[in-house]
């Protein structure tokens, strides 16, 4: 089975949807890529990416979707064939997308952060 590689902070969820009564779109398939890459987990340890395990079904509908496909284009979605370490695949892909949390690294220089000293 194809599995998706992420280094996006949240869990995302891609759904496709039909035509339905009184042309109201409704959903026809989804497929939840987690997320959590750069957020401590409860076993205190911050992934740098994670894997999430998809069908061939499901792969073909994802790659066919438009935000999926924009998230692989900006470096935080990767897709291959066989299991390999999430954080070892996370090295050649984009750190952060903007819901990430703050780290020490974003406060170099001119960027401190306001410190209430009172």
């Amino acid at each position: 089975m194809p599995y998706v590689y992420s280094t996006l902070s949240c869990d995302n969820e891609y759904r496709s949807y039909v035509k339905g009564g009184g042309d109201i779109p409704q959903v026809e398939a989804h497929v939840l890529i987690r997320g959590g890459a750069g957020l401590v987990n409860k076993n205190i340890i911050t992934p740098r990416g994670v894997a999430t395990e998809v069908t061939k079904e499901q792969l073909a509908m994802l790659m066919e979707h438009d935000q999926f496909q924009l998230h692989m284009k900006n470096g935080f979605i990767q897709v291959d064939a066989k299991k390999i370490d999430a954080d070892e695949v996370a090295k050649d892909m984009k750190k952060k997308d903007k819901s990430a949390p703050a780290t020490p690294e974003d406060y170099v220089g001119d960027k401190a952060p306001i410190v209430n000293k009172a």
